[in-house]
């Protein structure tokens, strides 16, 4: 089982009519809407020995921000388990087509994610700090929304960018 997740932002008829800045702008909009994302999943996510809180980090680097990570003492080290079973980052996919993608097969944090967990099932070792299901993915997705949402409603109107086109 795999969680995967793509947050798009498209603006097709400004990015074929070649306003000035629109790709950028859709860039650094979905930059903002991961950060927040990521944000919102490291509050979430707790660190016993740092396997699920990596799940995070590929997403974050592609955004400048880093996932603090301190695992428990008696914890052992899972940080590379974590950073092996996942992936993330920016992509355009065209002009004015921008999105930002995080995924992980990390059996335990999926299972976490999804449903109550009792103790010695899904690779649990025992009982958990933090109750399940964590819900990660939906805290992150109203986060990320809110700030697409807020980039959108300061655009410029329509008038002020074809007027700075080139052709």
């Amino acid at each position: 089982m795999t969680i995967k997740f793509t947050a798009k932002l498209e603006m097709p008829v400004l990015s074929r009519l070649v306003v000035p800045g629109i790709d950028e702008y859709v860039k650094e909009t979905i930059e903002l809407a991961a950060k927040a994302w990521v944000e919102e999943a490291i509050k979430i996510i707790p660190v016993w020995s740092g396997a699920s809180r990596a799940t995070l980090q590929a997403l974050a680097s592609a955004v400048n921000i880093s996932v603090p990570i301190a695992t428990k003492p008696n914890a052992p080290n899972r940080v590379s388990l974590g950073r092996l079973y996942s992936a993330g980052g920016i992509r355009k996919q065209k002009r004015g087509y921008w999105d930002f993608y995080y995924e992980t097969n990390l059996r335990y944090l999926i299972a976490n994610e999804t449903k109550k967990v009792a103790p010695r099932t899904e690779g649990l070792f025992s009982s958990l700090i933090d109750p399940t299901p964590y819900q990660f993915r939906d805290a992150g997705n109203r986060a990320a929304q809110a700030v697409i949402e807020a980039r959108m409603a300061t655009l410029p109107p329509l008038a002020k960018l074809f007027s700075k086109r080139k052709l």
